[in-house]
């Protein structure tokens, strides 16, 4: 039998309590406040042979449980990332269960909440799509079941929302490309922030008309191949070589040869 001879508060985080056993000798442990309060550490309890296995046993992982909760408090895992973590200091595979078992059962750790929360931020504030939301879960450790989850809350409706919001954020940078080029460089950018092919391919051919008008594309291409003649014009290339060059770059720059084609031979 153990008994709590006292309790002294050292800081805001630790304790030094004191033991004395069957002989009266003193046993002092440096305790953080959960210990103190999930043990109900006060003075004159005593505490059988098996509450005081309990008690060393939680004694010895707390100085890791304690970091690992201070992390969660800041930034907050899935229970595979705080494995990962805990891998990194200590190598006890028995210490790192018992470790995550209190952190789910206090709540530390709760998966399907982490969910939730990491759902309602990429899609509804960042406007990320459910190919990435659900890569980047998958990769974090997440179940599929919570994944269905979150899954069902994404509808065409909302999902064409977010596409809306990110074509108009877009738009504007690409008024300077070529028709064929902007709308590839739309359906990239909404490829990349998550949404399947299909979907961007056929949000972005809807709205073609968004893009710059066959008139408004005449002017871009005249003002390139203006800058592209003068730059060549220098050169000791051949009139044919010139032309080749000055074809090669517009087509880089997303203009289709037919068009190129039909303004030069229109000079």
């Amino acid at each position: 039998m153990m008994k709590v001879e006292g309790l002294k508060a050292n800081n805001k985080l630790t304790y030094t309590v004191t033991f004395s056993d069957s002989l009266m000798n003193m046993h002092d442990y440096v305790v953080s406040e959960d210990l103190v309060v999930n043990h109900r550490l006060i003075k004159g309890k005593l505490l059988d042979e098996t509450a005081f296995r309990i008690f060393k046993a939680d004694y010895k992982i707390d100085t890791v449980y304690q970091k690992a909760k201070t992390l969660l408090n800041r930034y907050p895992k899935t229970v595979q990332e705080m494995r990962l973590y805990l891998e990194d200091i200590t190598d006890s595979s028995t210490e790192i269960n018992q470790i995550i078992d209190k952190l789910i059962k206090f709540h530390f750790l709760d998966d399907e909440q982490y969910t939730l929360l990491y759902f309602e931020h990429a899609f509804h504030l960042k406007f990320i799509g459910p190919v990435k939301i659900t890569y980047d879960l998958k990769q974090k450790g997440i179940s599929d079941l919570y994944l269905q989850h979150i899954l069902a809350r994404m509808n065409d409706a909302s999902i064409q929302n977010n596409l809306n919001r990110l074509f108009d954020k877009k738009i504007n940078s690409l008024s300077s490309k070529p028709k064929a080029k902007a709308m590839l460089l739309m359906k990239q950018y909404l490829y990349l922030k998550g949404y399947s092919l299909e979907d961007c391919d056929a949000f972005v051919s809807k709205r073609g008309h968004l893009f710059n008008s066959s008139e408004a594309e005449q002017g871009l291409l005249e003002k390139d191949y203006k800058k592209l003649l003068k730059r060549y014009d220098d050169s000791s290339l051949s009139d044919y070589d010139k032309k080749n060059k000055i074809v090669s770059s517009l087509m880089a720059k997303g203009y289709r040869y037919d068009t190129i084609k039909k303004y030069i031979e229109g000079r």
